[in-house]
């Protein structure tokens, strides 16, 4: 799959695909016209094959690099996907009105139009992790966050909202500093997802912070 995202509406993938472009594009480009040239003085081809084929250097480089590009982000969407069990779940509720206000820095007018979404739609779990956010990220209030998070739990989340929910309180409690509930979250994490690697992972860091305390 060729995907060469020029044309896109959105600018963060044109920026994503031109800097791939750029890291690998740029090099490659280097060692062909090395290739080439090499070829031409050793008489392996002659100066019109030498001058078609840097011609088509920069185009064949594109080409690969939209091919690459493609399947990086065909890989990178099922993996996301295989993660959060977002394979067959339905299409994630809009709140672009509350995140434009959050891109704006309109904080705290964001966590009310965050509240009045949660308030006429009680199960939407997506709105609290996203107002978690916000209070864990743009107004250092932790508690709340860690209140939302926690609130995720009682609602009956998907696989998806759940693993997320999770993940972002681990990443709570560490930036807080809290040892005591990060253990706690850790602990309860592995058990939930044991036989997976997340699973693992967390298994790992209690143990490492269970012999820490031991030292």
């Amino acid at each position: 799959m060729i995907r060469m995202p020029f044309g896109s509406s959105d600018d963060a993938e044109r920026g994503q695909f031109l800097k791939f472009l750029g890291q690998f594009g740029a090099p490659a480009t280097v060692l062909l016209v090395i290739g080439e040239t090499l070829a031409l003085g050793h008489g392996m081809i002659g100066p019109v094959a030498y001058v078609v084929l840097l011609l088509l250097t920069i185009p064949a480089i594109v080409l690969f690099s939209g091919f690459a590009y493609g399947l990086m982000h065909r890989a990178a969407t099922g993996i996301a996907q295989t993660m959060l069990g977002a394979g067959n779940l339905p299409r994630e509720p809009e709140h672009s009105d509350c995140e434009s206000l959050v891109a704006r820095g309109f904080y705290r007018e964001a966590v009310q139009a965050f509240q009045a979404r949660i308030a006429t739609a009680p199960d939407d779990n997506l709105a609290r992790i996203k107002l978690a956010e916000v209070h864990r990220l743009h107004l250092a209030e932790p508690e709340e966050a860690e209140r939302l998070y926690l609130e995720v739990r009682r609602h009956n989340p998907n696989p998806r909202h759940e693993f997320l929910a999770s993940n972002l309180l681990i990443e709570n409690y560490r930036s807080a500093g809290r040892r005591d509930r990060l253990m706690v979250e850790l602990a309860r994490f592995a058990d939930r997802y044991r036989g997976t690697r997340a699973g693992r992972d967390a298994a790992r860091l209690v143990r490492e912070m269970k012999e820490e305390m031991q030292r």
